[in-house]
């Protein structure tokens, strides 16, 4: 059974490359995201995996393996612990908790973009009530700015 609790900004400060975000942008992350409880013996991950998931070990120690052999074993709160489990797909390797887990699981391309935000700056569109009452309230581009859907492209892909 996988229970699951609210992750802090505390708790994601403490694992890479999430240390390096701005706080407001690591808040809105964590809003997003949860701290999962596994027990004993149960599969994270399996060899061959093509989950689009990253994930950080919280607590408890997973046992990684390449086939049949043990390549690493690692406990939460270690320096190890602190990088993504092997975020490469296809997973080269199976994870599997050795004792009850907590891990932290974020949607890669959620991931992906809160870095280029965090990187590329974060733009704010002011409000222009009193320029748009003005205007007679028709200008598309203020429009087009305040849209949640513009707020999802990555500034590097507007021109």
């Amino acid at each position: 059974m996988v229970e699951e609790r609210e992750a802090s900004v505390q708790l994601l400060k403490t694992f890479a490359p999430l240390d390096g975000l701005k706080r407001e942008n690591l808040a809105a992350l964590a809003k997003k995201v949860t701290v999962r409880t596994m027990s004993a013996g149960r599969t994270l991950f399996k060899e061959g995996d093509t989950d689009k998931r990253t994930l950080w070990l919280v607590a408890g120690m997973i046992e990684i393996r390449e086939g049949e052999r043990t390549v690493a074993m690692i406990r939460g709160g270690t320096p190890e612990a602190r990088s993504p489990l092997y975020a490469q797909l296809p997973r080269r390797v199976t994870a599997r908790a050795m004792d009850e887990i907590s891990y932290v699981s974020i949607d890669s391309e959620l991931l992906d973009v809160m870095i280029t935000w965090d990187q590329t700056g974060t733009y704010e569109v002011a409000e222009l009530q009193a320029q748009l009452e003005g205007a007679g309230g028709d200008d598309w581009m203020t429009t087009l700015l305040q849209t949640k859907a513009f707020h999802r492209i990555p500034p590097a892909n507007i021109q």
